[in-house]
C-alpha cells in the first residue's frame, strides 16, 4: 500500500488542492506484529535459529493460495534479517500450465481410444502413455531446475562468481574501456624498449630518447617489470578460462566423438551449485510457486540438492531451504518424511469471513455507502478465497465506478457492477468474450429466447392439468353438493332420532340419500318448521313421529351455506386461474433473466445445463447480478454512439434481415438519428424499443407514420403488433392509429395465430371508438371472450361495448359486467343465458344448471328486470327450460297454467311430473286449464278435486281416471268425506267399472264408506274387481244380492266371505253349480253341522258324480254318525268316493246305528270296493286286509 498525492488546479483560485489517495498493491505486505499471522514467522524464526542444532535442512511454509505466505517470508526477511543471508527465489514467471495441459491432452486421447484391441496393443498403449507422462514431467521437472539454477548464478555480478562456466554480457566502463587499451599500448611500447627489434627502429626517435647509461637503463627495467607484469595476467587469464572447461566432443580426421548427458540440470551443473554456496554467504534459501507445477518429485531432486550443499566440504557451513508451498502439494504421510519442520499461515480469508473482509475493503475506498446489501456481499464473497483477489476486485470495482457511475450522469446498479468486477477476476477470458458477444455468460443470456419457450411449455404443462381438474371439478360437483347434504342430513338425525330412517316431503317419506339428490326434496326440507318422520323401533319395527326443528341453527353450526357458496363459485376460481395464466403468458418475455430461470426452475432444464457454466457464473446469473443490461457495465456511453448490438440492428435492417422484435435497443436516441427512409421499406424495421421511440415523442411523427405504414396493409406481419400490445408502452396511440385503418378488423379476425389474434382483438376493443355492424355481430357471439378480457379492456369500456348487444352466449366471470347486461336486457333468451344469469342472481342454497333451471329458481332470483325480461318472453323461455328436477312451486306451476301466451301442448309438456301442485281449480283463470291441470297432475290429489273435476266433466274421462290411477296411493289414505255431493256417483263410477288399475281398485275401495251404491251394476263387473269389493264388505248379504251375484263367477266367494250369514239363511234361493258347492264346503268357514246342513240342501244331480263333494259328504256323515241324503244318493256318494276307511268307517257305523235293510247294505257294501263285493255273498269267502277297521265291519255285519 502506498499513497499518492494528485494535484489539481482550481480555477479562478491562486491555489492547489492536494489529494491524497490510498492505492492498494497486489504485492506481499510486510505484517504488523499484531496481526494473527505474525505467529507464523515467529514460528519460522524459532526454527531457523535452532536449525543447525537440530539438523534442520528443509522448512516447509504450508497453506492455501492466497494465505498469505509471501508476506510472512517478506516479514521474516525484513524483521530477523541479521546474521542471515536469505535467498529467494520464486518460480511465479515460469510457465506453469503447459506440460499440464499436455498430460491431460495425453490423458484424454488415451481415455477416448475406443476401437477394441487385443491384450498385447493395450499393454503396449499403456507402456506408451506412461512413458510418455514421464517425459513430460521430466520436461517440466528440467524447466523448473533450470529456472531456480538460473536464479542462483545470475543474481551475483561476475566477479562474485569469476569460475562460472555460465557466461555474461561484459559491460565496460568508461574506465575500462581507457584502461584495457592503455595497458596494451603500453604494452607494445615495453616490448620495443626491451627488444629494440631493428624492423620497427626509427633513428629520429632512438637518438631523441637516447639519454645515457643510466637513463636508458632504468627505462628497460620498468619496461621488463611491466613485461612480466603483464605476461603474468595473461596466463592466470588463460588457467581461469580453461580450468573449467570440459570435454564434451572430439572431432577427428573421419569422424567425431561425442559425450551426451542426460542427467538433470542439477545433476549437470552440481559443481557450478557448490561453486556458487562457496563463493556468496547465504545460508537460508526460500522458494516460492513451486507447488504451481502439481509434481512432487521437484521435490526429492531439492532436497537431495540441500543434503549435497550441506554435506560439502566445499561450502563448510549449514544451509536451510524453506519452501512455501500449498497443504495438498504431497499425499498422505509423504510431506511429513520429506520436509524436517513444518509451519502453517491460516488464511486471513475464508468462505466464513471474506464477505467481511469485502466490506471492509470496499468501506476502506470509499465505497462503503454505494447500497450493496450485505446478502448480496456474501453472495460475492463466497467465491474469493484470495486476498490479493479481493484487493484487485475492490481497486477495479472502485476504478469502473469512478469511471462509469459518476461521469455524464449516469446511475447503474453497484451491487451488479460489483458483480461484474468478481466476475472479470476469476474468468477474465469469459468477461473478454463478452466484449463480443461471446462466451459462457453471453451464451445464456442470448438463450433467454429459448428458455421462454420452456416455460411456455411448463405453462402448457399446468394449463392442462386446470383442465383436467377443472372437468373432474365438473363431473364430481353434483356428488359433492350431495355429499355435503348428506352430512347435513346425517347431523340432523343425530339431534332429531339416530333411528331416523325417511322423512316425509311431499306426502311421501323419502330416504336421506333421496333427498339429498333432489334440490326440490331438499329445498322442501330446508322450509319446514316440524317434520314428520319414520323410525326404527324394536328391532326391525317402523313407526312414525313429528318433531319441531330449527334448522338454520344447524347450518349455521356446519357452516353449510359457506361450503354451498365453496362449491358454487369453484368454477370461478378455474377461471381465476386461467386468466392468471394467461396473463402469465403475456408476461413471461419481459420477464427478467433470472426471474426466469428462478420462477420456472429452468436451471435443471438441458438447455441451461449444456452451457457448462462454472459455479460463480450460475450463482451471478440466477440472482440477477449479470443478466441483459450488462453490457452498461463493461463499456462507456458517448453522445452519437451506438453499441455494437445496435450497430448489428442497423446492419441487419439495411439488409432487409428480419431480427426478434423485442430485440433491445441499448442507444435509443443514436439509433434513430441513423435511421434512413429506405429502411422503412421491409420489415426488418419492426422492433417493439424502436416504435416506443417514435410514437412517444411529436419529432419522429413522420417516422412514425411511415412506421405504422407496414403495419396498415393486408399482408402485414400482425405477429408483431400482437407482441407490442404485450411488451409495447404506446399501445394507446399505435392501435389507435392502426384502427383507422380500413380492413385492420377483418385482417385480424382472419389472423391465423389464435392467441396473437386474442392480444389484437382485446386490443381494438380497448382502443377502439366506433362499432361497427360486423364488430358487433362478433361481439354478440363472444362474450366469454369480454369476460376473460375484462381487467385488459376495462369494465367501463366493455359496458360501452355491450350497451346495444344481445348475447347468445353468457359466461360466468365477472359479476359487475353481468349485472350490467342483466339490468339492460343484453342477452339472448336460451337455457345457456338463463342458466348463468340466474346463477349469478341467485342467493339460495341450490345451485340452478342446465338441468334443474325453472321458473320457480328464476323467480327466486328477486331481480325485478331479469324476472321481468323472462315474463314478457316466457312462451320461448318454457320451451328451453328442462327442469329435470320437476320442482316448480305452486306458485310458479299456477302462473304457467295461467300464462295465455304459452301453448296448451307447451304447457302439457313442462308442467308433466312436477312434484309439488296446485291445491285445487279456484284459481285457476281458464277452464279450459282443468284439463291441462288434470293431465299434467299438478292438482292436489284429494276427493274433493277428483270431484269438483267430474262434476265439470259429468263422467269419469279417461283424463280423470288415469289421475287416479296415477294417485291412488294419496287418494287411498284419504276418505271420501259425505259432504261431497256426488260421492256416491263418484262412488259407483269407480268402483263398478274398469277403469282403474286392478291394484289401484284395491287401494281406493278403502275411501269409500258403506256399501256399494248402485248393486246392479255388479252382475257385469269383473269377478277380481267384485271379489276385491265383496272382500272389502261393500257388498251386502241379502236375496237381491244374491240373485245378482248368482250371475257372475264371484258365487262361491260371495257365499264363503258370507260364510255364516250364508249358513244362517239356507232357506234363501240358492242356485249352486258342483263347481260352486266345491268352493263353498272345501273353503267356506262353516261347522260340521253347517256343512251337513249345506249338503242337504245341495241338489242331488250336483252330489252325484262328484269325487270331492263325495268324500267331504262321506267325512261329514262319517262326524254326524247319520246321513240326510237318500239311499241311491248314499250309494252313489260311497261309489264315487276313493277313501276306502271312510266309506268303511261310515257303512260300519250306520249299520250299528240300525241300519238294517239287508238289500241296501248288499248296495253300499259292494260299493266300497272289488274286494269287499264277495263279502255278503255267503257262497265265496272274501279277503280283507287284516286290520281293526276291517274286523269292525265284519263284526257288525255278523249282528246283523
Amino acid at each position: 500500500m502506498f499513497k499518492s498525492s494528485i494535484y489539481v488546479y482550481e480555477k479562478g483560485c491562486s491555489r492547489i488542492i492536494s489529494i491524497s489517495m490510498t492505492i492498494e498493491t497486489l504485492l506481499p505486505k510486510k505484517l504488523d506484529k499484531t496481526d494473527d499471522s505474525y505467529k507464523s514467522v515467529l514460528d519460522l524464526n524459532e526454527a531457523l535459529s535452532s536449525a543447525e542444532q537440530e539438523h534442520i535442512r528443509n522448512i516447509a511454509l504450508t497453506g492455501p493460495f492466497g494465505s498469505g505466505k509471501s508476506s510472512v517470508l517478506i516479514t521474516l526477511m525484513e524483521d530477523f534479517a541479521e546474521g542471515r543471508n536469505y535467498l529467494p527465489i520464486s518460480l511465479a514467471t515460469l510457465q506453469a500450465n503447459e506440460e499440464e495441459i499436455d498430460l491431460h491432452e495425453s490423458e484424454e486421447e488415451s481415455n477416448t481410444q475406443t476401437p477394441k484391441k487385443s491384450e498385447k496393443d493395450d499393454v503396449d498403449s499403456d507402456n506408451k502413455d506412461v512413458s510418455r507422462k514421464e517425459k513430460q514431467i521430466e520436461n517440466l521437472n528440467r524447466k523448473i531446475e533450470y529456472s531456480i539454477l538460473q536464479q542462483l548464478i545470475y543474481r551475483e555480478e561476475t566477479k562474485t562468481v569469476p569460475n562460472s562456466r555460465f557466461r555474461r554480457i561484459t559491460h565496460l566502463s568508461k574506465w575500462g574501456l581507457f584502461k584495457y587499451p592503455f595497458c596494451i599500448v603500453l604494452s607494445i611500447v615495453c616490448f620495443f624498449i626491451v627488444f629494440e627489434p631493428s624492423f620497427a627502429k626509427v633513428d629520429t626517435l632512438y637518438n631523441l630518447f637516447n639519454w645515457g647509461y643510466p637513463w636508458n637503463l632504468a627505462f628497460d627495467l620498468i619496461a621488463t617489470a611491466w613485461l612480466l607484469l603483464m605476461l603474468f595476467v595473461a596466463v592466470r587469464y588463460v588457467l581461469k578460462s580453461y580450468s573449467n572447461s570440459k570435454l564434451n566432443k572430439l572431432n577427428l580426421k573421419d569422424g567425431e566423438i561425442e559425450v551426451v548427458e542426460n542427467n538433470s540440470i542439477f545433476n549437470r551443473h552440481l559443481d557450478e551449485i557448490l561453486y556458487f554456496f562457496q563463493v556468496t554467504q547465504y545460508n537460508i534459501v526460500i522458494i516460492e510457486d513451486l507447488d504451481r507445477f502439481g509434481t512432487p518429485n521437484i521435490f526429492l531432486k531439492l532436497r537431495e540438492l540441500n543434503q549435497l550443499i550441506n554435506e560439502s566440504k566445499i561450502v563448510n557451513r549449514h544451509i536451510t531451504f524453506i519452501y512455501a508451498v500449498k497443504d495438498d502439494i504431497f499425499k498422505d504421510e509423504e510431506r511429513t518424511k520429506f520436509f524436517d519442520y513444518i509451519t502453517t499461515v491460516i488464511p486471513i480469508i475464508n468462505p466464513s469471513n471474506s464477505k467481511d473482509k469485502l466490506k471492509h475493503a470496499l468501506e476502506e475506498k470509499g465505497c462503503g455507502s454505494d447500497g450493496i446489501t450485505d446478502d448480496d456481499l456474501s453472495e460475492m464473497a463466497f467465491f474469493i478465497q484470495d486476498m490479493r483477489i479481493l484487493t484487485n476486485i475492490v481497486n477495479e470495482y472502485k476504478q469502473y465506478r469512478d469511471k462509469l457511475c459518476t461521469s455524464k450522469g449516469t446511475k447503474l446498479n453497484k451491487t451488479k457492477l460489483l458483480a461484474m468486477i468478481v466476475y472479470k477476476n476469476y474468468y477474465p477470458q469469459d468477461f473478454a468474450l463478452l466484449h463480443r458477444r461471446q462466451g459462457k455468460v453471453y451464451e445464456c443470456i442470448s438463450k433467454k429466447r429459448l428458455f421462454v419457450e420452456e416455460a411456455l411449455k411448463i405453462i402448457d404443462g399446468r394449463k392442462e392439468k386446470l383442465s383436467e381438474n377443472e372437468k373432474t371439478y365438473i363431473n364430481t360437483l353434483h356428488l359433492n353438493l350431495k355429499e355435503l347434504r348428506l352430512l347435513f342430513l346425517y347431523e340432523f338425525r343425530n339431534n332429531a332420532n339416530k333411528r331416523l330412517v325417511t322423512i316425509k316431503i311431499n306426502n311421501a317419506y323419502r330416504s336421506l340419500e333421496d333427498i339429498a339428490d333432489n334440490d326440490g326434496f331438499f329445498e322442501e326440507l330446508l322450509s319446514l318448521k316440524t317434520i314428520n318422520y319414520e323410525y326404527y323401533y324394536n328391532y326391525y319395527n317402523v313407526t312414525t313421529s313429528s318433531q319441531s326443528v330449527d334448522l338454520p341453527t344447524l347450518m349455521n353450526e356446519l357452516h353449510y351455506t359457506e361450503r354451498i357458496e365453496m362449491l358454487k363459485y369453484g368454477a370461478e376460481n378455474f377461471k381465476k386461474e386461467y386468466e392468471n395464466i394467461k396473463k402469465e403468458i403475456i408476461s413471461i418475455k419481459s420477464l427478467k433473466l433470472k426471474v426466469l430461470l428462478n420462477k420456472y426452475n429452468l436451471g435443471m432444464n438441458q438447455i441451461y445445463q449444456q452451457i457448462h457454466l462454472s459455479d460463480m457464473q450460475d450463482v451471478f446469473i440466477r440472482r440477477g447480478y449479470i443478466d441483459e443490461e450488462y453490457y452498461d457495465y463493461i463499456s462507456y456511453f458517448y453522445p452519437g454512439m451506438v453499441s455494437l448490438e445496435d450497430r448489428e440492428l442497423l446492419l441487419n435492417i439495411k439488409r432487409q434481415i428480419n431480427q426478434p422484435y423485442d430485440y433491445h435497443i441499448d442507444k435509443i436516441e443514436n439509433f434513430v438519428k441513423e435511421l434512413k427512409e429506405y429502411m422503412f421499406e421491409s420489415d426488418a424495421i419492426l422492433n417493439i424499443n424502436l416504435l416506443d421511440c417514435l410514437a412517444s415523442k411529436s419529432i419522429h411523427k413522420e417516422m412514425f407514420n411511415h412506421f405504422m405504414y407496414r403495419l396498415e396493409r393486408n399482408d402485414a406481419p400482425l405477429q408483431f403488433l400482437s407482441q407490442y400490445y404485450i411488451e409495447g408502452k404506446q399501445q394507446n396511440k399505435v392501435f389507435a392509429h392502426y384502427i383507422e385503418f380500413d380492413n385492420s378488423w377483418n385482417s385480424i379476425i382472419n389472423w391465423n395465430n389464435n392467441t396473437e389474434k386474442n392480444n389484437l382483438i382485446e386490443a381494438y376493443l380497448k382502443y377502439s371508438s366506433k362499432i361497427t355492424t360486423d364488430i358487433q355481430k362478433w361481439i354478440n357471439a363472444n362474450y366469454k371472450f369480454l369476460v376473460e378480457h375484462l381487467e385488459e379492456i376495462t369494465l367501463e369500456k366493455t359496458q360501452t361495448l355491450v350497451a346495444n348487444s344481445c348475447f347468445t352466449d353468457l359466461c360466468d366471470g365477472s359479476d359487475d359486467l353481468l349485472n350490467y347486461i342483466v339490468k339492460h336486457r343484453c342477452f339472448k333468451v336460451n337455457l345457456n343465458n338463463l342458466v348463468i344469469v340466474t346463477k349469478h342472481l341467485s342467493k339460495g342454497l341450490a345451485i340452478p344448471s342446465f338441468n334443474n333451471l325453472n321458473y320457480t329458481r328464476i323467480k327466486g332470483t328477486n331481480n325485478d328486470s331479469f324476472i321481468g325480461y323472462v315474463e314478457d318472453n316466457i312462451s320461448t323461455v318454457i320451451l328451453e327450460l328442462k327442469d329435470e328436477n320437476k320442482d316448480e312451486s305452486p306458485e310458479s306451476l299456477l302462473y304457467i297454467l295461467n300464462s295465455p301466451s304459452i301453448t296448451e301442448d307447451s304447457k302439457n309438456k313442462y308442467l308433466s311430473g312436477q312434484n309439488y301442485h296446485i291445491d285445487g281449480f279456484v284459481e285457476i283463470l281458464d277452464e279450459n286449464m282443468y284439463d291441462v291441470a288434470i293431465e299434467t297432475r299438478i292438482i292436489l290429489p284429494t276427493w274433493e278435486n277428483v270431484s269438483y273435476y267430474y262434476t265439470y266433466k259429468k263422467c269419469l274421462s279417461d283424463t280423470l281416471s288415469g289421475y287416479i290411477n296415477h294417485y291412488a296411493n294419496e287418494l287411498s289414505l284419504m276418505k271420501c268425506s259425505d259432504s261431497i255431493e256426488n260421492k256416491n256417483l263418484l262412488y259407483a263410477s269407480l268402483l263398478g267399472g274398469t277403469e282403474l288399475a286392478i291394484s289401484n281398485y284395491s287401494l281406493l275401495t278403502t275411501s269409500f264408506d258403506g256399501l256399494f251404491p248402485q248393486i246392479a251394476l255388479l252382475e257385469h263387473l269383473e269377478k277380481e274387481r267384485l271379489i276385491i269389493l265383496i272382500k272389502a264388505g261393500k257388498v251386502p248379504f241379502n236375496q237381491e244380492t244374491i240373485t245378482i251375484i248368482n250371475k257372475t263367477l264371484s258365487f262361491a266367494d260371495y257365499i264363503i266371505y258370507y260364510s255364516h250369514e250364508f249358513a244362517k239363511k239356507l232357506d234363501y234361493n240358492y242356485k249352486f253349480s258342483r263347481s260352486n258347492a266345491i268352493e263353498i264346503l272345501k273353503y267356506g268357514n262353516f261347522s260340521l253341522d253347517d256343512k251337513y246342513n249345506i249338503i242337504g240342501i245341495l241338489p242331488y244331480d250336483i252330489l252325484k258324480g262328484s269325487q270331492i263333494l263325495a268324500n267331504i259328504a262321506i267325512e261329514v256323515f262319517n262326524h254326524k254318525h247319520e246321513v240326510n241324503v237318500n239311499d241311491e244318493v248314499l250309494v252313489n256318494l260311497i261309489g264315487v268316493s276313493n277313501n276306502i276307511a271312510l266309506k268303511v268307517q261310515l257303512i260300519t257305523r250306520l249299520i250299528r246305528k240300525g241300519y238294517t235293510n239287508h238289500d241296501n247294505i248288499t248296495h253300499l257294501v259292494s260299493a266300497i270296493d272289488e274286494n269287499y263285493i264277495d263279502v255278503c255273498d255267503k257262497g265265496k269267502k272274501a279277503k280283507l286286509p287284516n286290520n281293526e277297521l276291517n274286523l269292525q265291519f265284519l263284526t257288525a255285519l255278523e249282528d246283523i
